[in-house]
């Protein structure tokens, strides 16, 4: 189990969906993805947030609570960055059970939100602060960005493995501009057209060199 991982929950006709990255690999990973998991089910399904900002923030101070990590004893330094929306729907009461989606909110912790309409693609910047660590702010009021849903959008969240992975010759990260250039060459083809071409993309970049880090990017059409 890596320290990457994808949530999604529904309520009613909308749903909060989540891509997050865990500190380490093996079992500090999987410790730490068993508390981010538990802790979102807990925070918006059992406390009922949907609020984007204030999952982030509840998810901070579960982490370091949990881990002891708001304690000067605590041996443990570990948290994660996260990027989750929240995507509003609704019935139409002219077509019934046909549903439609009005906007979507985002909020990051260092993680982003691409997403693409009539060729044009724009970045949310997600805040420059991780979630539970010791240095974490409990406290830190996270950015919420709204979108109104439109025809066509495609919209991407992902973790930094793809952007940083090195390869080429000289060595260097895949990069944020290349990966920007790559999703607005894609975002008109189907989902598992596009699927394809990342990992050629990804691949071709690779080359011999290992995986830096585990790669995990989700991307979706309403």
């Amino acid at each position: 189990m890596g320290g990457d991982f994808i949530f999604m929950e529904h309520f009613g006709e909308s749903f909060v969906l989540a891509v997050i990255d865990c500190t380490g690999h093996g079992v500090p990973g999987a410790l730490m993805t068993i508390i981010a998991s538990f802790g979102l089910r807990k925070i918006i399904g059992g406390e009922g947030w949907h609020d984007p900002a204030q999952i982030l923030r509840r998810l901070s101070s579960l982490v370091k609570t949990t881990l002891h990590q708001d304690t000067d004893y605590a041996r443990s330094d570990d948290g994660l960055d996260a990027a989750i929306c929240h995507v509003k729907g609704y019935r139409s009461d002219r077509e019934p059970g046909f549903l439609s989606y009005e906007n979507l909110t985002f909020a990051g912790a260092r993680l982003p939100l691409h997403y693409v309409h009539d060729g044009k693609l724009e970045v949310l910047k997600g805040d420059r602060q991780s979630l539970g660590y010791k240095r974490s702010d409990m406290n830190f009021s996270f950015t919420n960005h709204r979108v109104d849903i439109k025809e066509g959008m495609c919209f991407y969240m992902s973790t930094d493995g793809f952007v940083d992975q090195p390869g080429g010759e000289p060595l260097r990260r895949f990069g944020s501009r290349q990966f920007r250039h790559l999703l607005k060459e894609i975002a008109d083809t189907p989902f598992d057209i596009q699927r394809e071409k990342l990992l050629e993309s990804l691949n071709a970049h690779k080359g011999d060199h290992d995986m830096r880090d585990d790669v995990t990017m989700v991307g979706f059409g309403l």
